[in-house]
């Protein structure tokens, strides 16, 4: 999953990076409004942590600005500020959460996690580049037609797209879509991997699937 950063402090948003790679995420980070903004519009992110006082546009203007393009990924404001009014106003702007500074990465972490899950809760389609991963039907629509999918594959496409962009393992696929420790005597994951490659590569003309030797695959859209 992928985190977008926004704090002006470079030492509190460095350490928020790196402790966010160290728990497996990706993670960005611009230090004013208006390069976050630039960001948010170029890039995908699971949910974006936003302080509320940063430089050339403000926290709480990014936030209005992004829920006003109709954009609904998590957002969660850091602020200094601990009045109940300024609480209210963030969330009446389209904040998910608020926390208050000083923080525990323990508390971001979890408050990280919550809204991704809320959010995914919520979800009945995952789109990417011009295909529709259907969560009711659990069937994959492209520009052309309709592609019906294993129960297998499905689960494996939609871990691929909540994971886009990251290297993800054969044992995390074994463990998250099979719900299997991973043994390196069966072949099952290689093989749906390639079944999942083959229908995509046949339907969209575009190879999503990238193998990461000696890592495990990466599954990189527009």
């Amino acid at each position: 999953m992928k985190i977008l950063v926004v704090e002006d402090e470079v030492q509190i948003a460095d350490s928020l990076k790196k402790n966010f790679l160290a728990e497996g995420y990706s993670a960005q980070v611009c230090y004013d409004g208006e390069d976050a903004l630039k960001a948010i519009s170029n890039s995908e992110f699971d949910a974006i942590l936003l302080d509320w006082r940063i430089p050339k546009i403000s926290g709480i203007e990014v936030c209005k600005r992004v829920r006003e393009a109709k954009n609904e990924t998590p957002i969660i404001l850091l602020t200094a500020l601990s009045d109940i009014s300024n609480k209210i106003q963030a969330l009446n702007l389209g904040a998910d959460d608020y926390i208050t500074k000083p923080f525990s990465f323990e508390e971001v972490l979890a408050r990280i996690q919550a809204v991704i899950r809320r959010y995914k809760s919520t979800l009945k389609v995952i789109e990417f580049d011009n295909n529709v991963l259907d969560l009711l039907t659990r069937n994959l629509r492209t520009p052309d037609e309709e592609i019906k999918l294993t129960e297998k594959e499905f689960e494996l496409l939609k871990f691929f797209l909540e994971n886009k962009g990251n290297i993800v393992t054969k044992e995390q696929l074994s463990e998250d879509v099979w719900k299997l420790p991973f043994s390196p005597t069966t072949n099952i994951v290689e093989v749906t991997v390639k079944n999942l490659r083959k229908k995509l590569e046949a339907n969209t003309n575009k190879k999503y699937i990238k193998t990461a030797y000696g890592e495990g695959y990466i599954f990189i859209s527009e």
